[in-house]
C-alpha cells in the first residue's frame, strides 16, 4: 500500500471543488474513503474496500456509504469504474497512462500488465473526432496457475483414454 502526498492534496482539493459545485455537503465519510482509497494502490472492489476501511480508517462507514461514495469519486474523475468478472472494481484514476489488465476467464484474477512497449502503442493511438481520457485495455485467458491445471488435466485424461484402451486390447 503505498500513499501519495502529492496524489492526496489534488485529489482532495478536485474533490472540494466537485462537491461545491453541486452544493454537496463535505463530509468526513466521504474523506475517510477517498484517503482509504488512496491507500488502496491498485485495482479493488467494494468488499475489498470494506476490508481496508476496517484495517485502516478512523472510522467505520456502512456499505450503502461506500458504494454511493464510490459512485461520487467515479463522477468526481477522480475513481475509474472498471465491470470486471461478476463484480465491479474501483481504481484511483493516477496519471494519464494506458493501463492494461489481464483476467483469467477461470479463476477471475485480475492483474495489471506493466509491459511499456505496449504501453507505449496505446499512448500513441488516437482515433479521429474523439478526445480520450483513459486508455484501459482488458484482456481475457488463462493465468499461469490456472494453465498448469488445464494441462495437468488434459495428460491425466489422455493417460486414463490409454490404460482404457490397453484394457480393453488386454481382453480380448
Amino acid at each position: 500500500m503505498s500513499n501519495k502526498p502529492e496524489t492526496s492534496i489534488s485529489a482532495r482539493e478536485q474533490l472540494k471543488r466537485y462537491m461545491e459545485q453541486r452544493a454537496m455537503r463535505k463530509t468526513p465519510e466521504r474523506d475517510e474513503v477517498l484517503r482509504v482509497v488512496e491507500m488502496a494502490g491498485g485495482i479493488f472492489t467494494i468488499d475489498e474496500l470494506a476490508g481496508l476501511m476496517c484495517e485502516h480508517a478512523k472510522f467505520q462507514v456502512s456499505r450503502a456509504t461506500l458504494f454511493n461514495t464510490m459512485e461520487m469519486l467515479c463522477d468526481a474523475g477522480l475513481v475509474i469504474k472498471h465491470m470486471l468478472a461478476t463484480a465491479a472494481h474501483y481504481e484511483l484514476r493516477g496519471d494519464a497512462n494506458p493501463k492494461a489488465y489481464t483476467i483469467c476467464r477461470q479463476c477471475g484474477t485480475i492483474t495489471r500488465v506493466t509491459a511499456g512497449t505496449a504501453k507505449l502503442a496505446l499512448q500513441n493511438l488516437r482515433v479521429r473526432y474523439f478526445s480520450r481520457e483513459d486508455t484501459l485495455v482488458y484482456m481475457h485467458g488463462l493465468c499461469r496457475k490456472c494453465q498448469a491445471r488445464k494441462s495437468h488435466q488434459i495428460k491425466k485424461q489422455q493417460k486414463t483414454k490409454q490404460q482404457d484402451k490397453s484394457d480393453n486390447n488386454g481382453k480380448r
